[in-house]
């Protein structure tokens, strides 16, 4: 049997253990955020893969942003990160990743110089159809030069491929779906 005082620091520990990780509310948020941005690229995509959560990739964003770190992992997917000196906003998260739109120029497949568009090529990777996201609180971030703040990790799969393809083959909406799908509001899905 536990003693009233371990039981109490337990209790204490179980709730910051859930104030780290995201809601369902927030969940929901960051999966509609994606959608929404993925079915008004333009130009129109052939096939816009409609992304799904996936808890797998949840644990290990979460992994991600409990350490802290403002970098990539190596893991499964790609991430993108984003951290707040004020309470967590996960729609503006995503909005500022998509508004990295302006910086990428489709003719050339390439980043404004000096202007970073990674996290927007994530987020409207075509085939990318999964994502799970992770958040902590963070006093320092080892990588980048800030303090008290909340970090936001994503995790994507299929990753992108930054460098060598454009994030999707331009053309009238899901002309090229899978077979095994379905085209609801310009994303091909189940």
């Amino acid at each position: 049997m536990l003693s009233s005082g371990l039981l109490s620091v337990l209790l204490v520990l179980s709730v910051l253990e859930l104030s780290w990780c995201l809601s369902d509310e927030e969940k929901k948020i960051i999966l509609d955020e994606h959608n929404k941005y993925r079915s008004q690229v333009s130009p129109p995509a052939k096939a816009m893969m409609k992304m799904t959560w996936d808890t797998d990739l949840e644990v290990d964003a979460q992994k991600h942003a409990e350490k802290c770190t403002w970098s990539q992992n190596g893991g499964p997917g790609r991430l993108n990160l984003f951290a707040s000196p004020s309470t967590l906003d996960v729609k503006l998260a995503i909005e500022e990743w998509n508004a990295e739109r302006k910086f990428y120029n489709w003719k050339t497949s390439e980043c404004v110089p000096g202007q970073t568009c990674e996290n927007y090529i994530q987020v409207v990777w075509a085939y990318t159809a999964h994502v799970g996201c992770g958040s902590s609180f963070c006093e320092k971030i080892d990588g980048a030069e800030t303090e008290n703040v909340h970090l936001l990790v994503c995790s994507y799969y299929p990753p992108s491929n930054i460098k060598k393809d454009k994030p999707y083959r331009d053309g009238p909406s899901c002309v090229n779906c899978p077979k095994d799908t379905v085209c609801v509001n310009n994303l091909c899905g189940e």
